[in-house]
């Protein structure tokens, strides 16, 4: 059954509609960044859609490692093509599935 977040137009509609000033989504990275416990932090955002937060994570959160996980190929193919980031790794992988194939269970 194909899922409507596989469908390539809505994928490219989604990353159009996320778009925010840069301010606003700095301020968002900040607040999650408040409640990392330590320098550094892995972090895995799942129902990563286009990635636009996850890179974000990755540029302003020092040393952070990302894995951005979505179960649509077609999100993470707009993610990766948006937004890459040597420290953030986009993956397909459902909330229900966590970790996903490739992660080792001891992650983060």
């Amino acid at each position: 059954m194909k899922r409507v977040y596989d469908d390539e137009r809505l994928a490219c509609a989604y990353e159009r509609g996320n778009e925010m000033p840069e301010a606003s989504l700095r301020a968002w990275v900040e607040l999650i960044a408040g409640y990392a416990q330590r320098p550094s932090p892995s972090i895995v955002e799942i129902g990563s859609g286009t990635g636009v937060f996850s890179a974000a994570m990755a540029r302003w959160i020092e040393g952070s490692e990302v894995v951005a996980l979505d179960a649509s190929e077609v999100m993470l193919a707009e993610a990766r093509r948006h937004h890459p980031h040597p420290a953030v790794r986009y993956l397909p992988g459902e909330a229900e599935a966590v970790p996903p194939p490739g992660v080792p269970s001891t992650w983060p």
